[in-house]
């Protein structure tokens, strides 16, 4: 009998986390929490920020309605330096040993949340993910004049003149700016741990799998015959064991799964994959849909 790999979607907004009220005012001085599934819980101050090695960032910013916001220069500190200094640890009671399945929640001061996974800031390079700290805008150096005229030019340089709310997230390989918070308060690492079996077997294999959660529709498959399929193909380089070739894959986009789902573009969930041995991994709604 095969056994089933699982989905599971999480809203962290839905989560019975605190919301504070928008009309709060942000302190001049802010400071930025860093919580939760760490060995020494931090409290950072902007100045202190500013006095650890930091790295630029340019970032252009379009809503998902496709709303332009600006292209920005950025100064910060890696998010992945940061949780480093706070040492992130599971308890030793965790039944999954490895972080690969934990979750970083970013707060602002206004309720607002986005929700990054563990491999897009342990697995990549660490200044695609910052805390910002500064920023320039970067204004067009030459006149708009022989394309637009000065009413429809006007608008799009507004943005450059706003102000920015520091610290901010940036988070540069998305396309679209959801999880770009600015006045960041609080990072907690998360560990959702849902109570998953585990049953080692060899060869490992999953006849189907189920899509729960926080989804409109959940269901299972045991077959993707209907979608669109693609191939491709990766490098296999490891932490553990290092490189083990290129591999073709063939299989169809997760993004098609959860919309069929009803699942939203929501920057405040994750989902949780995971195999018949355990094994498990998060994987953030930005890193799917922005």
């Amino acid at each position: 009998m095969g056994k089933k790999i699982a989905i599971l979607l999480f809203s962290l907004f839905a989560a019975g986390v605190l919301v504070v009220s928008s009309d709060k005012p942000v302190p001049q001085n802010p400071q930025i929490r860093i919580e939760g599934m760490v060995k020494q819980p931090l409290t950072l101050t902007m100045d202190k920020l500013m006095k650890m090695q930091s790295v630029p960032a340019r970032l252009n910013e379009f809503s998902l309605d496709k709303d332009y916001h600006g292209a920005f220069n950025y100064m910060g500190v890696p998010l992945r330096a940061l949780l480093e200094l706070a040492v992130i640890r599971k308890p030793d009671t965790a039944n999954y040993n490895k972080l690969s399945d934990l979750v970083i929640v970013v707060k602002n001061g206004e309720g607002k949340k986005a929700v990054l996974s563990w491999g897009e800031i342990f697995y990549r390079n660490p200044s695609e993910v910052i805390l910002a700290f500064n920023y320039d805008p970067i204004f067009p150096h030459k006149s708009c004049d022989g394309c637009h005229d000065p009413e429809t030019y006007g608008v799009w340089l507004n943005p450059l003149k706003r102000k920015v709310g520091l610290p901010k997230l940036v988070v540069t390989g998305d396309r679209f700016d959801g999880r770009c918070l600015e006045n960041v308060s609080n990072i907690e690492v998360v560990d959702l741990r849902p109570d998953i079996k585990c049953v080692k077997k060899k060869p490992l294999f999953s006849e189907k799998f189920s899509l729960t959660g926080a989804v409109k529709t959940p269901g299972e498959f045991a077959t993707l015959a209907s979608y669109r399929h693609f191939e491709t193909l990766s490098m296999q380089v490891g932490d553990g064991r290092g490189y083990h070739g290129w591999k073709v894959f063939d299989g169809v986009p997760l993004v098609d799964i959860l919309k069929d789902a009803g699942v939203a573009p929501d920057p405040g969930s994750v989902l949780m994959i995971s195999a018949p041995d355990g094994y498990r991994s998060s994987v953030s709604c930005g890193e799917l849909f922005l």
